[in-house]
């Protein structure tokens, strides 16, 4: 008997004494099988591996006997542990030591609630550069990949179980950052700033609106009020080193045009190496800054999106304007945004 007679009669045999089971693919004859197989990568075919007895046999036999660690990089250790939890909302993938992690559900991205396993994942924004464990760099409110999958999955599965369902409530909660007093880095003295996040799940994606607010407290405002602002890691602008490259020469440019025109006339532009989009109005007594950001879809810290807003590994394009079309209208401060 050749080894492609002993897995059909394997398969068969399976599907014999198990007919409740119903299984499509196991009715398929295994050539057609090892043809579908071996069109998949490698972190896939493992998946396929741990199913059931019979297509273990067979992704064993013609796929990973003999060929020792196939997944030899961390990106495709990754997407194993990451299509492996899909269904496990309980866990998520650590990029640090490449495990599956314990979820919490008071764990969220404010600053009240951070939580750092013990493995250094998911570090705040002051990581080391390029890091896959690098969280968005906000200071009060600084998303993990862990805080995006988690988010995302929870949304998709729609679980019922009260804690998930709380967690999923925590981590889409609008967070307030305590306000920023009067003469520090970003303002000048007489200026009061406040930020404001929004996370929200549309179309099985991470977006999150920003909301910088700058209050003429014994001053009116100007540009030279606001000493340092990031809207991405692209888009800065701190007193003259704005001047460094084109990215900050634009976002200076939009701030003097802000100010320069008939007051509340909002200006916007988009990064043009991220998924972010941004906004700017200004007055004498206020001035507010907006960003939307797209951190992407369920995936691993290779996804381009999250490379390129959080990682600087890649840059991406996107239609201007297209990231605020799908996040929608948002209410601050009794004003829809």
């Amino acid at each position: 008997m050749n080894i492609t007679n002993f897995f059909t009669r394997l398969v068969w045999r399976t599907s014999e004494t198990q007919p409740h089971t119903h299984s499509h693919i196991l009715q398929l004859p295994v050539e057609l099988l090892l043809e579908i197989f071996k069109f998949l990568p490698p972190y896939s075919q493992l998946l396929v591996y741990r199913t059931c007895r019979p297509l273990r046999a067979i992704v064993y036999k013609y796929f990973l006997a003999g060929r020792g660690e196939i997944l030899d990089t961390l990106e495709y250790r990754l997407l194993y542990l990451t299509h492996l939890a899909r269904s496990l909302p309980d866990r998520w993938v650590c990029a640090k030591c490449c495990k599956l992690h314990q979820a919490y559900s008071w764990d969220t991205p404010s600053s009240r609630a951070f939580y750092l396993p013990k493995c250094g994942d998911g570090k705040h924004w002051f990581s080391e550069q390029h890091s896959e464990s690098k969280s968005l760099a906000n200071h009060e409110y600084s998303p993990s990949h862990r805080h995006v999958e988690l988010t995302l999955k929870y949304a998709r599965l729609q679980s019922q179980k009260r804690a998930h369902r709380k967690h999923l409530q925590r981590l889409l909660a609008p967070y307030h950052a305590a306000s920023q007093r009067p003469g520090t880095i970003s303002v000048v003295e007489g200026i009061l700033a406040q930020r404001s996040f929004y996370p929200k799940v549309v179309d099985g994606r991470y977006l999150l609106l920003t909301v910088r607010t700058y209050l003429g407290v014994r001053t009116t405002i100007s540009r030279q009020s606001i000493k340092f602002i990031e809207i991405c890691p692209h888009l800065y602008a701190w007193g003259n080193f704005s001047l460094w490259n084109d990215a900050t020469i634009a976002l200076d440019t939009i701030l003097y045009l802000a100010f320069l025109g008939p007051p509340n006339t909002r200006v916007s532009d988009s990064c043009r190496s991220c998924g972010t989009d941004f906004s700017v109005q200004a007055s004498p007594e206020r001035a507010i800054v907006c960003a939307w950001q797209d951190l992407g879809p369920e995936g691993t810290v290779y996804d381009p999106d999250w490379e390129a807003i959080v990682r600087e590994t890649t840059n991406i394009s996107h239609r201007p304007g297209s990231i605020r079309e799908l996040y929608g209208r948002q209410e601050h401060n009794g004003e829809i945004l």
